[in-house]
């Protein structure tokens, strides 16, 4: 009977998992803010500008004036609108952020659930996550192009009667 060896998810893919799962909440969190937050915000500067701009005229002092004024009774930033965003803008931001929350949360699923996943060798046999057994007999080839990079290596080995591949 041999001591049994268990091999683990790695700390570099649970890392990558994490980093992947952050960068997707990230998104969802620039997105939501915009559809949210930024974009509406624009949105009231950019219809006083524009106003100001159809009725003094583009370029012109008094728009400068005006708008300056305006602009600091309201306590906005120096920068001038460029665009007022439509309704649909507004909309499409807030749905792309529930997307990536959504893609955020199924990678975190998806990578705690993978965390209690083992591959073992026990008395010649190796257990697979799927449940599939394999003798170390029946091996016939083993490819370590992935092992540098990723620490996957691909087994070829010859099934036993009744059992696919």
């Amino acid at each position: 009977m041999s001591t049994p060896v268990t091999a683990i998810i790695s700390k570099e893919w649970k890392q990558r998992m994490l980093i992947f799962c952050l960068a997707l909440a990230g998104m969802g969190a620039w997105f939501t803010y915009d559809g949210l937050v930024a974009y509406p915000k624009n949105n009231e500067k950019a219809a006083v500008y524009f106003e100001m701009r159809d009725r003094l005229g583009k370029d012109s002092p008094e728009l400068k004036e005006a708008w300056d004024s305006a602009r600091k009774e309201r306590k906005w930033g120096a920068a001038t609108p460029k665009i007022l965003h439509s309704d649909s803008e507004l909309s499409t931001q807030v749905v792309l952020g529930g997307i990536a929350f959504l893609g955020a949360g199924l990678v975190l699923i998806y990578a705690l659930k993978s965390l209690r996943t083992t591959t073992r060798m026990e008395n010649g046999i190796i257990f697979l996550p799927n449940g599939r057994q394999i003798e170390i007999a029946k091996i016939r080839a083993v490819s370590r192009k992935r092992w540098e990079n990723k620490g996957i290596a691909d087994l070829v080995w010859e099934p036993t009667p009744g059992q696919f591949e």
